[in-house]
């Protein structure tokens, strides 16, 4: 049998030889009991719409007057150069030319391509804000690290080395 919350709308599973559900597995509200029902030859199907559907928060958005990428912005007055300290080719720059460029494999399409069979196609990006730059792994199989932790999300800056696959980066950052 499945049913929703009268709460929050979320989907409520139970078979038919489960105990009925007494609270909701996503908002915790206690559950109305169902009246017990005579079984029948050919049972008849309900669905029960929350009353307060309409009421029931939606996700979290943005204001419509603020763009997602209105606060990515390269600075004015800095360039701002990926660095390979250790790898395939250590010493190589690459210009973040973009506020948002992505990090992958040679060959695999990424805006900065790095000669090493540990990294994903594309396995990270890089996001310059006005007040920071973030890295955050793109579900990459190898994993991005920074001092041996693993991380999906992080803020670095100059003084912060991370690693994709065995090639180690840093951020560089010249005044122009």
């Amino acid at each position: 049998m499945q049913t929703r919350c009268p709460h929050c709308g979320a989907s409520l599973h139970r078979s038919g030889d489960q105990q009925p559900l007494t609270k909701c597995w996503m908002c915790t509200a206690p559950l109305e009991a169902a009246p017990a029902r005579p079984k029948a030859d050919n049972p008849t199907v309900m669905m029960r719409v929350p009353r307060d559907l309409a009421r029931r928060p939606g996700a979290l958005r943005l204001e419509e007057s603020i763009s997602p990428t209105q606060t990515l912005v390269l600075p004015q007055n800095a360039v701002i150069k990926l660095a390979v300290v250790l790898g395939a080719r250590p010493g190589a720059e690459y210009e973040l030319s973009r506020p948002l460029m992505t990090i992958g494999r040679l060959g695999g399409g990424a805006d900065i391509e790095v000669d090493d069979p540990e990294v994903s196609r594309l396995h990270c990006s890089i996001e310059v804000r006005r007040d920071a730059i973030l890295l955050q792994d793109l579900h990459s199989k190898n994993g991005t690290f920074i001092a041996d932790a693993r991380v999906f999300a992080s803020r670095i800056d100059e003084s912060t080395s991370f690693r994709v696959g065995t090639t180690v980066l840093r951020i560089k950052r010249i005044a122009a």
